[in-house]
């Protein structure tokens, strides 16, 4: 696109408003775009003035309980912690199957998880359901035994030790 606004490149790419909002800054920042000003539909036009070898980094800084809580809302019906560790491990974050296995068991107590298929050990590994997506940042276990969704502003509480 020669010429192009937020919402045209967000169409086109098929990218959420959101996401190619932050795109644009970063180029602009890196200074493969550059701003043209409103144009007649009064959008913010842009163009781009040069590619660049590497894309800009995102400035989202990355956590293991975040990468786990995205691939959850991402894999939504059946995953099992194997699946949350593959799909939330990242350059900047390492995810063991046993870290997973521990977030699921804890998202379980809370009710933002469901047991689809109980664990065989050592033959199978239990399949879980998001059944509470409450929104993109991941519910956060506190000291008092509850865990904390910052979506919802409010506390779950865990009872006590459960395996």
């Amino acid at each position: 696109m020669a010429q192009f606004s937020y919402t045209a490149l967000s169409a086109e790419a098929g990218v959420p408003l959101e996401r190619t909002t932050k795109l644009v800054r970063g180029w602009i920042r890196a200074g493969a775009v550059e701003e043209l000003g409103k144009a007649g539909t009064n959008k913010l036009m842009f163009r781009v003035c040069r590619t660049l070898d590497e894309p800009p980094a995102m400035p989202r800084a990355q956590t293991a309980e975040g990468n786990m809580w995205r691939a959850m809302r991402g894999l939504r019906n059946a995953f099992s912690p194997t699946d949350i560790a593959a799909h939330a491990t990242t350059d900047v974050v390492k995810i063991a199957a046993s870290d997973a296995q521990s977030f699921c068991q804890m998202l379980v107590r809370a009710g933002y998880l469901r047991v689809a298929r109980k664990a065989a050990p050592p033959r199978r590994e239990a399949i879980y359901r998001l059944v509470r997506d409450t929104g993109p940042k991941p519910p956060r276990e506190r000291r008092v035994r509850a865990v904390w969704d910052d979506n919802l502003s409010e506390f779950t509480h865990l009872p006590g030790d459960q395996a």
